[in-house]
């Protein structure tokens, strides 16, 4: 592959756990880092080698070296910042949630196509082996027919009010955040649901501490999934179906290893990383594009469309609610910040 020159627009927490991944990846160069505040952008690029750093996103974007960019920002500006890069003529790996609600991502996929460019979502786990080896283990029927799956993710954050979880105008809650993991797990073993119950515990902002989602797949295999910002839960994932199950270590959407039993025989899968993880979205957004590829076959637009509605779905359901101007497809949130 050729050299991929790759920019990071917001240069917070998970911007540095991407950062880390990329210079593990060969081909892959950290060329530019953006935030509206230059010195953080300043810092960033020191820490992590980027060649420039810029103190605006629509300088990163006008940067003609660039030929990718990783959004790293709060939830609520991802419509916004996709399209200043789609727009732009540069290739886009978006952090999850994709978007706020799934009329923005439509709206996101057509300009991607408009401008012939790459654009992915950022769900990491997705890309992990051990989980695509799970899909794999359930597809050759080596636990039969799955009937039950558990997924948690919980943490318990800070409730102060000015924490991005707790704001309801950078997407806060548990769901866009946390149950996105637990959801994405369900959809990616057994599709689109055919019935789905939700229940959330819901702050003044309208905004959800808590939700729990049951859903029943086409060949009923029942999922129940949960998400909190109130307490840490164990953050498991397991598996049975009627020959076996399957358990994931804690904290199951990162790295980690697996328990296959069947026929009271215990399997122990174990998958070595490059960096932390992060590697393999890099991986497959530059294999994407050297092969001219607009979407991945691994997360196809129509995954994050999929997983988007679902939660559309789950918000409607719950009462979850958002600022309307950041659920606009008409003024993108943030738009007059770039």
């Amino acid at each position: 592959m050729e050299q991929l020159k790759w920019g990071i627009l917001g240069c917070g927490s998970i911007a540095n756990k991407f950062a880390e991944a990329l210079q593990k990846v060969p081909d892959s160069v950290p060329y530019a880092a953006a935030a509206r505040d230059k010195s953080r952008a300043d810092a960033f690029a020191t820490k992590w080698n980027f060649q420039n750093n810029y103190g605006s996103y629509s300088e990163l974007v006008s940067d003609n070296e660039v030929d990718i960019i990783y959004i790293a920002t709060p939830h609520s500006y991802h419509f916004a910042h996709t399209k200043l890069c789609l727009e732009a003529g540069k290739h886009v790996l978006c952090e999850k949630p994709f978007t706020i609600n799934s009329a923005q991502l439509k709206q996101l996929i057509a300009i991607a196509k408009q401008n012939n460019r790459f654009l992915m979502e950022a769900l990491w786990s997705k890309f992990l082996p051990g989980i695509i080896k799970v899909k794999q283990i359930v597809e050759e029927g080596l636990i039969g027919d799955p009937k039950m799956m558990y997924v948690d993710f919980g943490l318990n954050f800070p409730s102060d009010p000015k924490h991005r979880l707790n704001n309801p105008h950078l997407g806060g809650g548990s769901l866009l955040d946390l149950g996105i993991y637990p959801l994405f797990m369900s959809l990616h073993m057994f599709g689109k649901p055919m019935n789905m119950i939700a229940h959330s515990s819901l702050n003044n902002n309208k905004i959800d501490l808590n939700t729990s989602i049951i859903t029943e797949s086409k060949n009923g295999t029942i999922s129940h999934l949960s998400s909190t910002m109130r307490a840490k839960t164990p953050v498991k994932a397991t598996l049975t179906g009627t020959e076996g199950s399957i358990e994931f270590d804690s904290f199951w959407f990162t790295p980690v290893g697996f328990i296959l039993n069947k026929n009271n025989k215990e399997s122990r899968y174990e998958f070595p990383t490059i960096a932390n993880g992060y590697e393999y979205e890099i991986i497959e957004s530059a294999k994407c594009i050297a092969e001219n590829k607009l979407e991945s076959d691994t997360m196809p637009h129509s995954f994050s469309l999929m997983l988007m509605e679902q939660m559309d779905k789950i918000r409607k359901i719950t009462g979850i609610s958002y600022p309307v101007e950041i659920e606009s497809v008409e003024i993108p949130y943030g738009w007059d910040e770039l």
